[in-house]
């Protein structure tokens, strides 16, 4: 299988559970244990998984209204095909936008130019002639283009609206801040003010860590057009989800009782201290699941036989229809009981497979760094671990389809032979952090 083969199939990995949403409701939730049965008399550790359903779009529903910047990079290497695909893309992506809708389009190069201030799109041909004379030429500015993008979005941000930069580049940052930890500062500060930036990767030049980090710690998409044929339908895809999103500001507070602690997150940056764990989404797409993966605790004197309630989950969320803030919360249970077969009979499976997933992501992250350090053979080794860790999971649950095709994919990787080339290495490498992080259009997100 090619790098290609497993960066493409790797950006379907992702299908969808079912959490039911009741009528009117922007979502659900649930709290699950990854052993909802625990061992009496003993310490344990144990994975809370909690998971947000969003809505499921109803005929003629009115969406919620979009406040987006277009942040595309005009610098030289844009010159030829990529610049004009980038163009085209962008015009699909204005075009979808109704005059309740607010936009900006934001050019790069050494310099950043606002070509259409924030406006409502009463008149798409406003954005798209504008967006029809943008040319290549100059360095790349990519964190001042997004700040200029960000206060664009600023200009008219509102809680009731999903506010949004989409960045498209095809190289390195060389003017301003370039570090990938430079612009996961920018991006956990932009999340706290609600706003995400979806980011795209354009061709084998391109920086995979800083658009990762910018995307994951904002909250927002990441996608690798390896070819400018890619990006309308990478535009398309991120506007799907754009267009369908169910709740904003969505904060998820974990409060644990006494005896159970949290210890880390696996899936999404949060604030975990002690009993308490909180986490932060900017925003609830249609028909996705969105869930957290926590790591916990469970001091030994709390294993009594019977039901104990362990904690609870708070979230709060801003819907498109209402002025006010509305919640949710749920119950995390647990049961103690002297029987092991009783333990090993009560996995649950949708947890187990959901922390199978993020450990072995987190593998695939070592592996990138001993790649780059010319360890191969370790690295190699790591995804081999990963495949075989996934099959070692069918003798606890059933994986879904969705972890048999990760572990091949794992495995493909794994048993590749050294990169003999510096393309080679860079396409396996963005393969590798196409596997990190989720799509637009995902069914399930973390």
């Amino acid at each position: 299988m090619t790098y290609r083969a497993i960066g493409a199939v790797a950006l379907a990995l992702c299908s969808m559970f079912a959490v039911p949403v009741q009528a009117g409701q922007p979502m659900a939730l649930e709290a699950r244990l990854a052993n909802p049965v625990m061992k009496g008399g003993e310490g344990v550790k144990n994975y809370l998984r909690v998971a947000l359903q969003g809505c499921k779009p109803e005929p003629n529903q009115t969406r919620t209204p979009v406040n987006v910047a277009f942040v595309i990079d005009r610098s030289g290497s844009m010159g030829g095909m990529p610049i004009a695909q980038a163009r085209e893309a962008a015009i699909m992506a204005a075009n979808r936008l109704l005059p309740s809708d607010i936009a900006a389009v934001v050019i790069f190069d050494h310099a950043v130019d606002v070509l259409v201030p924030a406006q409502p799109v009463t008149d798409p041909s406003t954005f798209t002639d504008q967006i029809r004379l943008v040319t290549a030429r100059g360095s790349t500015a990519i964190h001042a283009g997004v700040l200029v993008g960000a206060a664009e979005v600023a200009k008219n941000k509102d809680a009731h609206r999903l506010n949004r930069v989409v960045l498209l580049s095809d190289g390195q940052a060389n003017v301003g801040p370039s570090r990938p930890d430079d612009f996961a500062v920018l991006g956990r500060a932009l999340l706290s003010q609600g706003i995400s930036v979806s980011t795209i990767g354009l061709g084998m030049r391109y920086n995979e860590d800083l658009m990762l980090q910018l995307a994951r710690a904002s909250d927002g998409n990441h996608a690798f057009a390896r070819d400018p044929s890619d990006l309308i339908t990478i535009f398309n895809k991120e506007f799907d989800d754009v267009l369908g999103s169910c709740a904003q500001t969505v904060s998820v507070d974990i409060e644990l009782k006494p005896g159970v602690k949290a210890v880390r997150a696996l899936s999404r940056d949060g604030v975990i201290e002690g009993q308490t764990a909180k986490f932060t989404f900017n925003q609830i797409y249609a028909a996705t699941e969105h869930y957290v993966l926590v790591e916990v605790e469970l001091d030994k004197a709390l294993a009594t036989d019977g039901e104990q309630e362990l904690g609870v989950v708070k979230v709060a969320y801003t819907a498109p229809d209402s002025d006010a803030r509305q919640s949710l919360d749920a119950t995390i249970r647990g049961r103690f009981t002297a029987s092991d077969a009783e333990v090993k009979a009560g996995v649950d499976a949708k947890v187990a497979e959901a922390v199978v997933e993020q450990v072995t992501r987190e593998r695939a992250q070592r592996a990138v760094t001993l790649q780059d350090q010319g360890k191969i053979k370790e690295a190699r080794d790591l995804l081999l671990q990963n495949a075989a860790q996934i099959q070692g999971l069918a003798a606890v649950v059933a994986p879904s389809k969705r972890m048999l095709e990760l572990q091949q994919h794992y495995s493909a990787l794994g048993a590749q032979s050294a990169p003999t080339t510096a393309h080679q290495m860079n396409l396996g490498r963005k393969a590798l952090r196409a596997l990190e992080n989720t799509q637009a259009g995902s069914g399930v997100r973390y």
